[in-house]
């Protein structure tokens, strides 16, 4: 039946009723499941026509991916497609309450699984569906926005895990989640998923190191002038931990200098790498490695002046650390060969003076 709908809907007649209530009957009762090469396929199409711009049938596809991710055996599927990345890219791009609601429904049945809940963190997910929590007024939006963020804090096993979704805090979940506990609403769900919400974002706070708020903060990709980035004694204590899961944090810090767009997320990156060489000996080979300085000396021409300012300043301290690094390198030299730069260096010195 899968490939009957399949047929039908690149024919460019998806909606017909009909065959999407068949093809509900069939896989979402278990009576049927499509073949993988058929359902590769099929899913693959429905990506595809949730990409198109201006799709007259979107509302009808994403109906069908809906049903689709009901069934636990197709959910594995999507994401090897890289489903959830086109998810994301819709859901970026301000499209109607009903849409938001379809596509954020999606990711509520894939964030069953908790294994496709550690692989969501890479997709952004958490500040994109946030400003869909703030800025809909429609409550079965919120309702599954609620419900798909209750899944990423109580899903993952690994409490490492549940703080991967701290950004929550950063992007303001909580506050909108005050204003929403306060209404009445019919369904007892929501209430609960409201609460839960509200009591687990409160406790992260208080839990929260400045180092936790740093990351959530980047993760969540909205850099701004909270006080961790002007901090000497953070930089001090927390610049090699950027360097833990194989640069993970540095290599989100390297992707906003390439991608961002926001004036502000530019300069305080540019910032940060030049903290991060700074209090790291060996910083600079890192960045140069990952891009990071060629990024940061082409913001040197951008026509925002903040921009440039920041990047100039990052720019001197990569120099500056070049010239401490190769003045420890000239020192360290010059104590070997004069026998460790103690007394018989001093001694060997006045001979030389003297002779």
């Amino acid at each position: 039946m899968g490939a009957v709908l399949w047929y039908a809907a690149q024919a460019g007649w998806l909606h017909c009723q009909s065959g999407i209530e068949n093809h509900r009957q069939n896989c979402l009762l278990g009576n049927q499941l499509m073949e993988h090469t058929e359902l590769l396929h099929y899913l693959s199409w429905l990506r595809e026509q949730l990409r198109l711009p201006s799709n007259e049938y979107i509302q009808t596809v994403a109906r069908c991916l809906q049903m689709m991710l009901r069934v636990g055996p197709y959910r594995q599927a999507f994401c090897d497609i890289d489903g959830i990345a086109t998810l994301a890219s819709v859901l970026s791009t301000k499209v109607n309450y009903q849409i938001q609601y379809q596509l954020v429904f999606c990711l509520w049945c894939l964030s069953f699984d908790a294994d496709i809940v550690m692989r969501m963190k890479k997709y952004n997910l958490i500040p994109i569906c946030a400003d869909v929590l703030c800025e809909s007024e429609k409550e079965k939006v919120n309702r599954i926005v609620c419900a798909f963020f209750r899944h990423l804090l109580e899903k993952p096993t690994d409490s490492m895990m549940v703080r991967e979704s701290a950004p929550m805090v950063h992007c303001k979940v909580l506050k909108q989640v005050e204003l929403l506990v306060q209404k009445k609403y019919d369904d007892p769900e929501h209430e609960d998923d409201l609460q839960f919400l509200f009591e687990r974002l409160s406790t992260s706070i208080q839990d929260l190191s400045s180092f936790d708020e740093y990351a959530s903060e980047l993760k969540a990709g909205r850099l701004e002038w909270s006080p961790v980035h002007k901090s000497e004694r953070f930089w001090h204590e927390n610049a090699t931990k950027l360097n833990e899961r194989n640069y993970e944090l540095l290599k989100i810090l390297v992707r906003l200098l390439e991608t961002s767009k926001d004036s502000l997320v530019l300069c305080v990156a540019a910032h940060d790498v030049g903290e991060y060489v700074r209090h790291y000996p060996r910083g600079k080979t890192v960045i140069e490695q990952l891009g990071a300085k060629e990024l940061v000396m082409r913001m040197l021409t951008s026509d925002d002046p903040n921009v440039r300012y920041n990047a100039l300043i990052a720019v001197q301290k990569i120099m500056v650390h070049n010239w401490e690094y190769l003045g420890k390198q000239i020192e360290d030299k010059a104590k070997a060969e004069t026998g460790g730069g103690g007394k018989s260096g001093g001694s060997q010195s006045q001979q030389a003076v003297k002779s």
